[in-house]
């Protein structure tokens, strides 16, 4: 059965068309109230980037074939999936193939936080199901996620006490420019779900949201827009321009998009294009930029590269 999101996709997919030439509406921008926004969102991520919930509390990355199964995780290092952290037992349990369900066997110490069935069934992940979220286990300042798709298991794990959280020295940005602000017109997609190639060197699957198309030096640019998961407001543009692996990010950045109004009209505002986790913890398997989403202009405005 179709999802509300897929739905509600399918529903501005018929009201809109699928045109080759959208129309792009503009809107007049008081630079002075575009500035402060722009502040306040970076104080905001300021905020939350050395947060217990931030890429710098994120401090390791497994990714293991269906053929490794069952494995070891925890401090030991001679556990299938080794992770840091002082707080961290030498054996958090072990990881399991229950038919389509990934399950962590696990002591009483672990703390289990998500949809019923899925914690206390000890589910990690769901085969094949990455629009499904599995349970997410604590063992102390540690916790563990996990996505199950095309063979391969990725477990994330972060700690609120990682010593990188203490020492976040800020990071610089371009001034603001609405020069680098743009009108945008979103044409979703259908259900369409691809394995995105990672900074990490291995794929994982996202959901491509729709086509976000901008009008920058005299030519219309369609960009491919991915959806961020349950609960998102936004969709993730991921570009590539010519200050990548200059003065910012080698692999690229991340654009935030908001959703669409009932016309189609949203905002690409590279002020905001910020680094993606993979530039603060070497723990994230970042996706890379599509090429339709290669700039040769250098787009100066947003994050520079952040200096660990």
């Amino acid at each position: 059965m179709p999802s509300p999101r897929s739905l509600h996709v399918a529903t501005l997919f018929l009201l809109l068309g699928c045109t080759a030439e959208p129309t792009i509406q503009h809107s007049a921008i008081d630079p002075a109230v575009h500035a402060d926004e722009v502040a306040r969102w970076a104080a905001v991520r300021d905020t939350w980037l050395p947060s217990a919930a931030g890429p710098l509390a994120q401090t390791a990355l497994c990714h293991l074939a269906d053929a490794d199964l069952p494995a070891t995780i925890g401090a030991d290092p001679a556990n299938d999936c080794a992770i840091p952290g002082r707080e961290a037992r030498a054996l958090i349990g072990r990881l399991t193939a229950h038919v389509d369900s990934l399950v962590l066997t696990a002591d009483s110490g672990v703390f289990w936080v998500g949809e019923k069935s899925i914690r206390e069934a000890h589910t990690l992940a769901l085969r094949d199901r990455p629009e499904i979220d599995g349970a997410a286990a604590w063992q102390g300042p540690i916790r563990l996620t996990a996505r199950w798709a095309a063979g391969a298991v990725t477990i994330w794990v972060t700690d609120t006490l990682a010593p990188a959280r203490e020492t976040f020295n800020g990071v610089e940005r371009w001034p603001t420019d609405t020069a680098w602000r743009f009108d945008a017109h979103f044409t979703p997609a259908l259900d369409d779900w691809r394995q995105v190639a990672t900074v990490r060197g291995f794929d994982l699957p996202r959901q491509v949201a729709g086509t976000v198309t901008i009008e920058i030096a005299g030519r219309r640019v369609p960009l491919t827009a991915l959806t961020k998961g349950r609960g998102g407001t936004s969709w993730l543009v991921v570009i590539h321009d010519a200050t990548s692996g200059e003065e910012s990010y080698p692999a690229g950045r991340f654009v935030d998009v908001e959703f669409a109004d009932s016309t189609g009209h949203t905002v690409v505002d590279f002020n905001r294009a910020r680094n993606p986790d993979c530039a603060f913890t070497d723990a994230s398997p970042c996706p890379l930029p599509p090429r339709e989403n290669w700039f040769a202009e250098a787009i100066t405005a947003g994050e520079k590269t952040y200096k660990r």
